[in-house]
């Protein structure tokens, strides 16, 4: 386990010998330097070339995390780096897995005011412009003023991407966002062939495979550097189809494929999971599993796939705890990688899990996951809602997971919510968090 402690970096902290260096408290250490140009002083402080910072995006005035892992230190901005704003609710799908079956929350749309108050709200003074992510619990395009959003934030500086079920993204949506210059753009397409997507979907997959023709079109006319993948749910009915998703991916060389577990928002759901073994496996330290497997990288051919075979099998997941270094468990990316989430009323969560109270099926237990709210971009600018003392207090508890291992206990009814555990946190409670243990993937 991590544990981590925040500073801050204040703009006239530098060496007086060298305006170029600039100061971090760390641990007490004898004076050393690497070839990095990185050492540490006589008064315990580790002193970092102004350059090097700049590249971890550590700037002036930042909030820095300080993490002592069994492989040194680990410093990164506590900054907002992301946003995934929900600016709308409505979907064009009523798809199996959907949070829609277990909420009963009005729909509705963010008005362009608001969401230009929210981009306001994103502004630093130094320092890169956190990107902006088109996501959440409804379809981006399905919202009248998509367009106008997407230029606002690209006016503004700030990088820009869409996950997107495609299919509303026809030819002339396509060019606009290459037009507008989106930078990564995700399109789910939940099975391999037309029968595991209309089972999650409901729909035939050919709107959204057209439409990830269309981008891959639409990006030959421009120099810029656009990214385009796609998404994929495994579940007991789907999963054979995923290989041909592979290969269809594969002949298009889209620049990246993503397959994750469902979030079992109804018992029908919660008979389709992939993940129980996978679950149970994360509350236990990886050096605990043996033999432990160091294996160097071999060529994948018929002379080879026995042992390819055999070594997925030392274990009950994929990959194998005996090969795996886990070093995913008990990792919430919103925290460590300066993410939150936004819902089109304007709500500010911690991440997507947290942006809407739920229903989940865990551990053969019905469980409620209450959404926590941090603030509201209607009445302070996000990057003052992100410094506040409490999400930052939450961000820190996060990071360093101190929570039980409530997957390997199997449920219990403090589970029944995320309200409380057995550790006494503060609401939320994360030691049942699907996101946190890779099951689930961030997007």
């Amino acid at each position: 386990m991590t544990r981590a402690c925040r500073g801050s970096l204040p703009s006239n902290e530098v060496m007086s010998k060298d305006r170029d260096k600039r100061q971090l408290p760390s641990a007490s250490q004898p004076p050393a330097a690497n070839e990095a140009g990185v050492s540490a002083g006589l008064s315990g402080q580790l002193i970092v070339p102004a350059e090097m910072l700049a590249r971890a995006g550590i700037w002036p005035g930042h909030e820095v995390v300080i993490e002592a892992t069994s492989n040194g230190l680990r410093i990164a901005p506590d900054s907002l780096r992301k946003v995934h704003i929900e600016v709308t609710s409505h979907c064009n799908l009523d798809c199996l897995m959907c949070v829609r079956h277990s909420w009963q929350e009005p729909l509705g749309s963010m008005p362009l005011a608001r969401f230009e108050r929210f981009v306001d709200g994103l502004a630093t003074e130094t320092g890169p412009r956190a990107a902006v992510a088109f996501s959440g619990f409804g379809e981006p395009l399905v919202h009248p003023e998509w367009q106008e959003m997407m230029r606002l934030a690209r006016r503004r500086g700030h990088p820009v991407e869409l996950i997107t079920n495609g299919l509303l993204l026809d030819a002339a949506a396509a060019r606009t966002l290459v037009d507008v210059g989106v930078g990564q753009i995700t399109v789910s397409v939940d099975g391999g062939d037309d029968e595991a997507y209309m089972r999650m979907r409901g729909v035939p997959a050919a709107g959204a495979l057209a439409a990830v023709h269309h981008l891959l079109e639409a990006r030959r006319y421009t120099r810029q550097r656009i990214a385009v993948g796609i998404a994929a749910l495994a579940t007991r009915s789907t999963v054979t189809s995923l290989p041909a998703l592979l290969d269809w991916a594969t002949d298009l060389r889209l620049d990246f494929v993503s397959i994750g577990n469902v979030v079992p928002h109804t018992e029908e759901m919660a008979a389709e999971t992939l993940w129980e073994r996978a679950s149970w496996v994360s509350a236990f330290h990886q050096t605990s599993w043996r033999p432990q497997l160091r294996v160097g990288r071999f060529d994948m051919e018929d002379a080879t796939l026995p042992l390819a075979a055999a070594l997925a099998e030392r274990g009950l997941t994929y990959p194998s705890p005996s090969l795996d270094e886990a070093r995913w468990r008990n990792r919430c990316r919103f925290a460590h990688e300066g993410m939150c989430a936004v819902s089109w009323e304007g709500r500010v969560s911690p991440c997507l899990s947290l942006l809407h109270s739920h229903a989940e099926f865990i551990n053969n237990q019905a469980r409620r996951v209450h959404e926590h709210v941090a603030g509201h971009v209607d009445d302070r600018r996000l990057t003052e809602i992100w410094r506040d003392p409490a999400f930052r207090a939450f961000r820190e508890r996060v990071r360093t997971f101190d929570f039980p291992a409530c997957f390997h206990c199997g449920g219990c009814p403090l589970t029944e919510t995320n309200r409380e555990d057995c550790y006494n946190n503060p609401a939320p409670v994360c030691g049942e968090c699907l996101w946190a243990q890779n099951i689930v993937l961030c997007p």
